[in-house]
């Protein structure tokens, strides 16, 4: 069995650390992606009116996997809406599943993920895990306020104490299958 790791990634950011995680998981990498091109005024009204953006369809065999990541970013709080979408079309099949993210990491924004998963999916995640743009070392605020995470910044998230027990955790349910 495998790891699946479905992320959605507006700036490139979360579309970085879940390639990245794919190769350290050996895991499959799927990117939902949208039909048409998603600028600030779509993200803003999603928000305001809390919609289900159409997503392209993606073809899983579930049974193929026993563990599944969602991965992405989180705006003001809210799960980004594509994801959303995506949870709601799949939530049959995501009884095992962890959420990862790369973004700022404010207070309780992980309190607020975890309720948005249990309504949407209503099962818990295993885990959620935030990697915060701000606590990198060389985070600078933009005019465009858009960070763009380097190869750098991978590292230093790898690094982590989190990273490192999802890696040995990955490895350790590899070894039970064997």
């Amino acid at each position: 069995m495998k790891t699946l790791i479905v992320y959605f990634s507006f700036t490139g950011n979360n579309e970085l650390l879940a390639n990245a995680m794919g190769r350290d998981l050996e895991a499959d990498v799927l990117q939902i992606t949208e039909p048409k091109k998603r600028g600030m005024f779509r993200i803003m009204t999603d928000m305001l009116f809390n919609r289900f953006p159409k997503i392209d369809t993606l073809k899983i065999s579930w049974k193929k996997y026993d563990r599944i990541v969602l991965m992405a970013p989180i705006w003001n709080y809210l799960i980004a809406h594509p994801m959303k979408s995506f949870i709601k079309n799949n939530k049959e099949s995501l009884k095992s599943y962890s959420f990862i993210t790369l973004c700022s990491g404010r207070d309780t924004q992980k309190e607020k993920i975890a309720k948005q998963l249990k309504k949407l999916v209503r099962y818990e995640p295993q885990a959620i895990i935030e990697f915060e743009i701000l606590k990198l070392p060389t985070y600078k605020e933009q005019k465009d306020s858009m960070y763009k995470v380097t190869q750098d910044d991978l590292n230093t998230f790898r690094q982590e104490e989190v990273y490192q027990k999802l890696l040995k955790s990955h490895s350790a349910k590899e070894e039970l299958l064997q």
